[in-house]
């Protein structure tokens, strides 16, 4: 079982399983009579078996956590909702099996409990959840959703009790999914390619193919990117010898811009300079150096494909419309109509389904900005939750602020400010993310810090 574990440790494994994430995922076709591709369900068994297996075997939960974030980019079924989520049953099921694990985990190793760094936050953010649905009109399909909260509390004391912390694992984790979500946007354009072979190379690359990626949208897809993108960071100054993760860095600039986000683009640049900043202040000559030839590199490049940028700035102009609410993808009404969700009810919010309500038969479940949202389904008390837990997240890492930290910090914003104008902070794979990144940092002891020699900065272990 020793070999067994020196092998989950290794960046060989977290490779397997975000390989495993990807190829299952690429499977998008229905195969009748199933709804779901068999072999996207045969991919996230296969995902459950293996975590099963870990939970009843393993003590530290911590190599169960690349399962986990794989499990939020591997379902492809492009058309569900609320209503149909049970109707398919398949994901239903696969959650029962996943949670077996946990159980098995529970009852053979028998943890003790504690408060975490941050259960007061995730505590109150359940508790929103759920009084939500009780003071809003009663929706039966809305009882799963209300849920979420507390199913983000339960895992977070789940991990903070069972897991032994990492950072260098959690960077591995955190690069291998920036890889992934690059690699099916990259698919994603490609399926467009093939789609338009009529039509001029560049413009065939913008097209996509009329899809969403099944687990989210092409948007939701960029905030990801840009949450996991300082992970690159890590390993360069980690490894300053190096240049294929400076060259890596390429894809997902690349696969961001050709998204057509508007959004990402926002919350990809809020990284960018971020990580720009992250070098100026703390790089030495070699990570310079190192960084002119990358930039350097990547104009040249960018520079003989600049149609992209041509065509890319055609789609702005013709997205601009009449108004800021054409602009906006009708986000400006969505606000408004969220504030007046809340003024109705300003207490404990509308509920989680009331933007159903008020456009029923669409694919929309959130109100496009974290507060609005927060104040249209939760009310006053669902946002007071949501600054306790910022404040919880900024008390932790602005304290003692480590090269770890660092990193964090930047993509964390990154995605806040993406949130500001889409759906991130309440989107399911999003809330997972955080708590399993907040638990690994509270529980790892070992940090990096920096050390002034010779006015440059260098990593101190």
């Amino acid at each position: 079982m020793k070999t067994i574990e020196k092998f989950l440790n290794s960046g060989l494994y977290i490779f397997l399983i975000f390989s495993i994430t990807f190829i299952s995922w690429s499977f998008y076709k229905e195969t009748p009579p199933h709804v779901f591709n068999l072999y996207n369900m045969i991919g996230v068994f296969l995902l459950i078996l293996i975590n099963t297996f870990i939970l009843s075997f393993y003590k530290n939960t911590l190599y169960t956590i690349p399962i986990i974030i794989g499990f939020q980019f591997i379902i492809n079924q492009s058309n569900m909702t609320f209503d149909s989520v049970g109707e398919l049953g398949f994901p239903i099921v696969a959650f029962i099996v996943l949670l077996s694990g946990p159980i098995i985990h529970l009852i053979r190793f028998k943890p003790k409990f504690k408060r975490g760094v941050f259960f007061l936050g995730f505590a109150l953010i359940a508790g929103a959840y759920i009084l939500s649905f009780i003071f809003a009109p009663f929706e039966i399909s809305g009882i799963v959703v209300s849920l979420m909260g507390l199913i983000y509390l339960l895992g977070y004391i789940f991990y903070s009790i069972t897991l032994k912390g990492n950072l260098n694992y959690l960077f591995k984790i955190m690069l291998f999914a920036n890889i992934t979500l690059t690699l099916q946007v990259f698919f994603y354009i490609y399926q467009g390619y093939l789609l338009h072979p009529e039509l001029d190379i560049y413009y065939r690359l913008f097209q996509g193919w009329g899809r969403n990626l099944g687990w989210a949208n092409i948007n939701d897809m960029c905030f990801y990117i840009a949450l996991t993108f300082p992970s690159y960071l890590y390993f360069i100054f980690k490894k300053p010898q190096t240049y294929l993760t400076w060259f890596l860095m390429l894809l997902p600039v690349t696969a961001v811009i050709l998204s057509k986000s508007r959004g990402g683009v926002i919350g990809f640049a809020v990284v960018v300079i971020g990580v720009v900043l992250f070098f100026v202040l703390r790089g030495n000559k070699k990570h310079l150096t190192h960084g002119l030839i990358f930039l350097t590199v990547s104009v040249i490049v960018f520079w003989i494909n600049r149609a992209i940028f041509e065509i890319w700035y055609e789609f702005f102009l013709d997205s601009l419309g009449e108004n800021l609410n054409d602009f906006s993808s009708n986000r400006i009404q969505i606000y408004k109509d969220g504030w007046e969700v809340f003024k109705s009810h300003p207490i404990f919010g509308a509920g989680w389904l009331s933007i159903q309500t008020l456009y029923p038969g669409e694919r929309m479940f959130m109100y496009h900005q974290t507060f609005i949202h927060a104040l249209a389904t939760m009310g006053l008390f669902g946002l007071a939750a949501l600054f306790v837990h910022y404040f919880q997240i900024i008390k932790y890492f602005f304290r003692n602020v480590s090269f770890e930290k660092y990193l964090f910090i930047i993509g964390y914003i990154a995605s806040q400010v993406h949130g500001l104008i889409d759906n991130v902070q309440f989107s399911v794979p999003y809330s997972v993310l955080i708590v399993l990144f907040l638990v690994i940092f509270e529980t790892s002891e070992k940090k990096t810090s920096f050390e002034l020699i010779n006015n440059r900065y260098f990593l101190i272990e």
